[in-house]
């Protein structure tokens, strides 16, 4: 007689079992990150049902389906729950793609490395932020990969959105009523700089100077002609207690201006339904939150990586609503262990969010989506983030001359407010103003990530 050593439901109690316990730490079969150092991937560390969709759904549904309101039931405990919604009763449809395992299509390769270099590096010092062992700021990768708690978690997305130590993206942002109907179309173009944790630029691991620093972010719009030249710029402490400096060109006053940095819950233009809270979710500093609980962990389905950029411009599918495009299609994956963070806006007393789920990848820490709850604890908005591992070969004719044969970058988001029925897409694709996608460029911050830049690119 052969003994069955996973049986049906054996992954779900063990990830209940988890959560009770608190314990963040990823991998079933193995310690994650010990399978991911010995071979690169992380297969061995889960069972066939959480690398599978067709295994987890014992062959109901597999890779190269379409995901519609007449089998999104069987998946509905894989879902963020306005996506179920969406697909359910909005005529949103995504097609079901292979599990990803390669942990270098997962997050770029100098900061997987610098993870697994820096195991056992770092702790939170006194101040609450992140130190290494010798109290020096964080030097790359992510700084707990194998987390003890909720913050631990949370602390690597704060540290570094993009992963490398630079990259520039250009947006193409839709913005939609109930209905689908588009109200508002813009383009901008975005700008990371890391002056900390810098793996790739010399001087590494930080910009001489500025080690007291973090980042700089920049967001310049290119279109429509009366918004082209509105830019933004956000300069951020390394102390995660500290609002970052936020500063904004205005074309009709040709003059820079100093905003409210702790006004974190305004969209930046008309008609977008977003707030600068969520970016990346991690859009504020992360000791301005707090009651940090791992509330839950297992599979989910979710767009990890994106293929669009194989089309031409790099344009997405759309779906759903009455006019066909309220939403990007999307392609999912069976991601094996995510983990939802609960946090709350410990430092904004009139924040309109009562708490945030983070939904956060064990593998790579890279958080992925936020669905927030407003204070009377009702379902409010849901953030989606998603990236895609772009490969020359598979569209050299579109490809910008900055980036390297191979990448991994942020690829798209879709921001959906449940209460009054708008969507919003951005897709990186290229932009009016001719700029393109561009990593590690040692020109980003004169060029994108100062004040005298702003100015200079503003009308």
């Amino acid at each position: 007689m052969r003994i069955l050593r996973y049986t049906d439901g054996w992954t779900r109690r063990h990830f209940l079992e988890q959560t009770a316990k608190g314990i963040a730490a990823a991998g079933v079969l193995a310690p994650l990150w010990d399978v991911i150092e010995r071979t690169g991937s992380c297969e061995a560390a889960y069972p066939p049902e959480l690398l599978s969709i067709e295994a987890y759904t014992k062959g109901k549904l597999k890779a190269g389906q379409e995901l519609n309101a007449d089998n999104v039931d069987l998946v509905k405990d894989l879902l963020c729950p306005i996506t179920y919604h969406d697909i359910k009763h909005e005529g949103r449809v995504a097609d079901l793609v292979p599990t990803e395992n390669d942990i270098y299509h997962l997050n770029p390769k100098p900061f997987i490395d610098a993870t697994a270099g820096n195991r056992g590096k770092y702790k939170f010092g006194p101040d609450g932020n992140v130190w290494t062992v010798d109290g020096k700021p964080w030097q790359g990768g992510s700084p707990f990969p194998e987390p003890k708690n909720a913050l631990e978690v949370r602390i690597g997305a704060a540290l570094s959105w993009g992963k490398w130590d630079c990259n520039t993206l250009n947006v193409q942002e839709r913005d939609y009523d109930i209905d689908g109907v588009q109200n508002y179309a813009y383009q901008f173009h975005w700008a990371e700089w890391q002056t900390v944790g810098r793996l790739v630029l010399d001087p590494k691991p930080y910009q001489p100077g500025r080690e007291n620093l973090l980042r700089y972010n920049s967001i310049i719009y290119t279109a429509p002609e009366d918004q082209r030249g509105t830019a933004f710029l956000q300069i951020w402490s390394y102390d995660q207690r500290k609002f970052p400096e936020f500063y904004g060109y205005t074309p009709m006053l040709k003059r820079v201006r100093t905003f409210p940095t702790d006004q974190r819950f305004e969209p930046l233009l008309a008609g977008e339904n977003f707030y600068i809270t969520y970016l990346w979710n991690t859009g504020d500093p992360i000791l301005t939150w707090g009651n940090f609980k791992l509330v839950s962990k297992g599979p989910m389905l979710y767009g990890i990586l994106e293929k669009a950029y194989q089309r031409p411009n790099w344009g997405f599918d759309l779906c759903g609503g009455k006019t066909g495009k309220k939403f990007l299609r999307l392609q999912l994956q069976l991601v094996p262990e995510m983990l939802v963070i609960q946090e709350e806006p410990v430092g904004y007393p009139r924040a309109p969010i009562g708490k945030k789920h983070i939904f956060v990848d064990a593998r790579t820490q890279h958080a992925y989506c936020t669905v927030s709850y407003d204070r009377a604890g009702k379902l409010w908005y849901q953030y989606e983030l998603g990236n895609a591992y772009y490969d020359k070969s598979d569209n050299g004719k579109d490809w910008p001359d900055k980036a390297p044969d191979k990448f991994w970058a942020w690829s798209y988001v879709l921001g959906r407010d449940i209460q009054n029925g708008t969507s919003m897409h951005f897709e990186n694709r290229p932009v009016q103003a001719g700029w393109r996608t561009s990593i590690n460029d040692p020109a980003t911050f004169d060029d994108f990530c100062t004040m005298d830049a702003i100015r200079r690119l503003g009308r």
